[in-house]
């Protein structure tokens, strides 16, 4: 029997809870699924090729009927998130489930299962209670690792009580657990289900044709600080292999003019290419000598999986969850985080030895089991 599924998420712009919204609401879909999107910003870098509807929270609507709200907003955003620091989510909360709540009413709730993805989705929407909504956290979470006051343990049990989330990594459910298990949270479900990684579609997707010519190492996210890119670029310089550096993937235009002033300042241009953002990286991946994650942390790094599943050798930061997946030989890809003369040395290295994956690595990560492990939840 199909089923009605609802994600949630903050926007569709290129990131990686976007991606993985994405591809699993395209995996319902081809179970015969009915599937919807909804977000609480405009604008997407996604192509949809399958069916889904496409919506946006509308809370104009909600000025427009209950107009002190905006005053409200003005209020929380110039005063009540000074005044009370990490409290944002409680204010908005009110705003935003109003809207949600108003939203399940006209599609008369009739979905089998919300998942709400990502840490700033469920700040918006932590109030709401409904049995069939399961959060999700992609990434470490701030109020489990701060020095515990009554006022941090309060905002603490306010947004974990009477929940349902699954973390994608031990790395990041490991803490919640602990602090929650201090804290006597109540009615807390937490689990750890990694984001699935179709091998077969990537291996598909992964031998499309590629015009570029050089050979060339890869490193594929968004261009923000977190990924380090400007590491990865330093120990490029610093490793002088015999190879091109190519960057996938988008962002904000400063990152993007920060990256690029680095690279003329280190007469890397030519050499250094910054291709933007592609919906099928892994025809890159399928044509590196080797792929590289550089952040100073992660959530899950779903891209290693991806990199492994298109037979690319991995060198990664230590940067959480990838202690978690790159195991045995594979490990030895693994570099102290912001180190960048560690992160050139092993360069040298996987240029002349690189680890190759096995065969099997990605298998326990199939769509079939994550999407039950989800549902589960319910």
């Amino acid at each position: 029997m199909s089923k009605n599924i609802l994600f949630v998420v903050h926007d569709l712009k290129g990131g990686g809870i976007q991606k993985i919204t994405v591809d699993t609401a395209r995996y319902h879909a081809s179970i015969g699924n009915k599937v919807k999107i909804l977000t609480f910003k405009k604008g997407q870098d996604f192509t949809f090729d399958f069916e889904c509807e496409l919506e946006v929270l509308p809370l104009i609507s909600i000025y427009l009927m209950m107009p002190w709200m905006v005053i409200y907003k003005i209020l929380y955003k110039l005063v009540l998130r000074y005044l009370f620091p990490r409290s944002e989510f409680i204010w908005a909360g009110k705003l935003y489930a109003i809207a949600f709540k108003r939203f399940l009413k006209k599609e008369n709730n009739t979905y089998d299962a919300i998942f709400v993805n990502g840490a700033r989705s469920m700040h918006r929407l932590h109030s709401c209670k409904q049995e069939n909504i399961v959060f999700s956290l992609h990434l470490p979470y701030v109020l489990s690792k701060v020095e515990r006051s009554f006022y941090t343990d309060f905002l603490f049990k306010t947004l974990f009580s009477d929940k349902k989330i699954f973390a994608v990594s031990d790395f990041i459910k490991k803490p919640i657990e602990l602090r929650a298990k201090e804290l006597h949270v109540s009615n807390l479900k937490l689990e750890t289900i990694y984001n699935p990684c179709d091998k077969n579609s990537l291996q598909k997707l992964a031998q499309k044709d590629l015009d570029f010519k050089p050979e060339f190492i890869v490193a594929v996210g968004r261009l923000c600080s977190q990924k380090r890119f400007d590491i990865l670029i330093k120990a490029y310089d610093k490793s002088r292999i015999d190879c091109d550096l190519v960057i996938v993937g988008g962002g904000s235009d400063s990152h993007k003019n920060m990256l690029e002033k680095l690279i003329k300042d280190l007469n890397l241009e030519g050499k250094v290419h910054l291709v933007g953002f592609d919906k099928n990286p892994f025809k890159w991946m399928k044509r590196s000598r080797f792929f590289i994650l550089s952040s100073d942390i992660e959530g899950f790094v779903l891209v290693v999986n991806e990199a492994l599943a298109c037979g690319a050798p991995v060198i990664a930061t230590d940067c959480g969850p990838v202690t978690e997946i790159l195991t045995g030989k594979l490990s030895e890809g693994i570099v102290p985080k912001g180190d960048i003369g560690a992160l050139a040395e092993k360069i040298k290295e996987f240029n002349v030895s690189p680890i190759y994956p096995t065969a099997g690595v990605v298998s326990k990560l199939s769509f079939k089991d994550i999407i039950n492990k989800q549902l589960s939840l319910i």
